[in-house]
């Protein structure tokens, strides 16, 4: 019965207009914002704006096979693929009690913890769809830059298997946070609470925890390590050494077990409380 409502929940995900205006905005930001970078790098050839050292480095970033590990950060947790997540989930499942189809498919006789759990992986496919936009109009823009540049892709610089692992952590980042916006709407049943909830978290609440962390002593500092956005760092900059490069990254971090066990442990804590709400609900409201 699972496979069966998943299949329907993707179904009914891909038919919205919300999933492909996403797919189309996140394409055109990726490629404004490597266009806009590239434009600068080629208007000062010469040495007009940027130093030559400050150009050679911006350069590098924008062809591969460094420019890779940049497109997977646009991706992941410091990028723009939690922000489009938690605005398809918070969307899609808060207006899943203004249409009630929520009481049509229990009406149906599918239990509530397996049409939470098919909605929810439905919407994380979604996702990985997203951030796949991502490394797709990414990818292709910095080859054509590689090739502009260099002549070539210097394909022999880059590691298949490692850049893959890259983007799978990428990717795993992004699931605290897609399910914390499943669980504000289901507690909410508002678009806008859980929207605007997510959102403010991982831009405002997190950062500023995070910033913060040092003026509260070194215990708190460590604690704060293991919100999503210190397991997601401390993942991340794998990334970096995967690829031959230093992190760039001045933030204390937590192993990478830990990091994979605190990312884990919130998704399925998140889940875990949407399900709990949701067995609760009265859907006759």
């Amino acid at each position: 019965m699972f496979w069966n409502i998943l299949q329907n929940e993707n179904i009914k995900i891909f038919k919205r207009r919300l999933f492909w205006v996403e797919i189309f905005l996140l394409a055109l930001i990726v490629l404004g914002i490597l266009l806009a970078l590239f434009i600068t790098v080629e208007t000062n050839r010469n040495g007009s704006g940027l130093l030559s050292d400050e150009r050679s480095m911006l350069l590098e970033t924008l062809t591969w096979p460094e420019a890779w590990n940049n497109v997977i950060r646009l991706a992941g947790w410091d990028g723009f693929g939690p922000l489009f997540l938690i605005i398809l989930v918070g969307a899609v499942t808060a207006q899943e009690y203004t249409w009630r189809t929520f009481h049509i498919s229990l009406s149906r006789g599918i239990s509530r913890p397996v049409l939470v759990m098919a909605k929810l992986t439905a919407l994380l496919i979604a996702g990985l769809l997203i951030v796949s936009t991502v490394l797709v109009v990414g990818g292709t823009t910095t080859a054509i830059f590689s090739k502009l540049n260099n002549g070539t892709l210097n394909l022999h610089q880059l590691v298949i298997s490692h850049m893959f692992s890259s983007i799978g952590r990428a990717m795993f980042t992004m699931l605290p946070y897609g399910c914390l916006a499943f669980l504000l709407a289901v507690a909410s049943r508002s678009t806008v609470v859980a929207i605007s909830g997510g959102l403010v978290y991982i831009l405002v609440l997190e950062n500023l925890i995070m910033s913060s962390a040092g003026l509260l002593g070194e215990r708190f500092s460590q604690l704060v390590l293991y919100l999503p956005g210190g397991l997601a760092n401390s993942l991340l900059i794998l990334n970096d050494a995967s690829l031959g490069m230093a992190s760039s990254s001045e933030m204390n971090t937590v192993s990478p077990m830990h990091a994979v066990v605190g990312i884990t442990a919130w998704t399925l804590f998140f889940t875990g409380l949407s399900l709990w709400d949701f067995q609760r609900q009265d859907l006759a409201e």
